[in-house]
């Protein structure tokens, strides 16, 4: 059991399994609407069919003109439609960040571990519309594959996948690689087919050229949402001439009051940022923005659209 003093900064199974018996008022299927605060100031969708082709038939009042299968119509000379069913099923891949750059939260919660919440939700919202979950669970030392399954057991594996790598986490770990994410990427645009979904969960400092090629490769075939993981410290860091940073064991002092300092940050920072609006513009993609500071629940009932009455 997780104790009280480590809430926030590591997660456990059991925490994580909770997260399937929460309503999930919110929406992955195709045209959810996404404000997205990166690709400007409009609404962005999923843009997935949400429809499959089941048969033609001839027309009679009342079919929906729109439905039209004019070729058919013309070969035959009598007025046919195509008919569809709404889809049921499809693969849900999540692509979640345990990288050393998502230890760190200066609010309520680690990176770290909204990711991980955000990955739950998401997960278990795909198995309620009876979606088949896959996942790539990823650090700077390895990355973890999962098949896509409608199967509660595989989201339980993946949940304790992101346990472990989210309990390797700690504030002295050196290694800031960064490959690890490109090469997900590679071998997940070989699985993700069409009309997929794909649920990017991190931070976007693991985002480099690889990797944007390997996401607009993804996404012109299937639905992709990219989810960033943010603290308010990371948009105005907090002037210090000694700054501590903890993950409950281990401290390290910064000072964050040089103006040399500060505007190293901000350049690093701003690099990223125009990274990713590049990106998002580019793909028309979709980007949620998931603050450490509130619950990742709340933040997905207010961002994909949904009305909080309805739970």
């Amino acid at each position: 059991m997780m104790e009280k003093e480590n809430e926030g900064v590591y997660v456990t199974l059991s925490e994580l399994l909770k997260f399937g018996y929460m309503p999930k008022n919110f929406s992955i299927r195709p045209n959810a609407a996404i404000m997205s605060k990166l690709s400007g100031r409009h609404q962005s969708g999923m843009r997935g069919r949400g429809m499959d082709f089941s048969e033609m038939k001839q027309y009679v009042q009342g079919d929906d003109a729109r439905n039209m299968d004019w070729k058919a119509t013309r070969r035959t000379g009598k007025p046919y439609i195509r008919v569809y069913n709404e889809e049921r099923d499809r693969n849900v891949w999540l692509v979640i960040s345990q990288m050393n750059s998502m230890f760190f939260g200066s609010t309520e919660r680690m990176k770290s571990v909204s990711a991980a919440h955000t990955a739950a939700l998401f997960a278990f919202k795909a198995l309620e519309t009876g979606d088949r979950v896959g996942a790539v669970v990823y650090n700077n030392d390895e990355v973890k594959f999962f098949k896509a399954s409608s199967s509660k057991n595989n989201v339980v594996q993946i949940m304790t996948a992101i346990e472990r790598q989210n309990n390797l986490l700690k504030a002295s770990n050196d290694n800031n690689l960064k490959m690890n994410l490109g090469e997900a990427l590679k071998t997940l645009s070989a699985l993700a087919k069409h009309d997929d979904l794909v649920v990017l969960i991190g931070d976007g400092r693991a985002m480099d050229e690889e990797s944007a090629k390997q996401i607009t490769r993804i996404n012109a075939h299937n639905d992709v949402i990219a989810v960033l993981i943010s603290d308010p410290m990371e948009e105005e860091i907090v002037k210090s001439s000694s700054l501590f940073f903890t993950d409950g064991v281990d401290t390290v002092d910064v000072d964050s009051s040089t103006h040399s300092f500060r505007e190293k940050y901000k350049a690093r920072r701003d690099v990223m940022r125009d990274k990713m609006g590049q990106l998002s513009r580019k793909n028309a993609l979709p980007v949620v923005v998931i603050s450490t500071e509130s619950p990742v629940l709340d933040q997905l009932y207010s961002q994909l659209n949904v009305h909080r009455g309805r739970r």
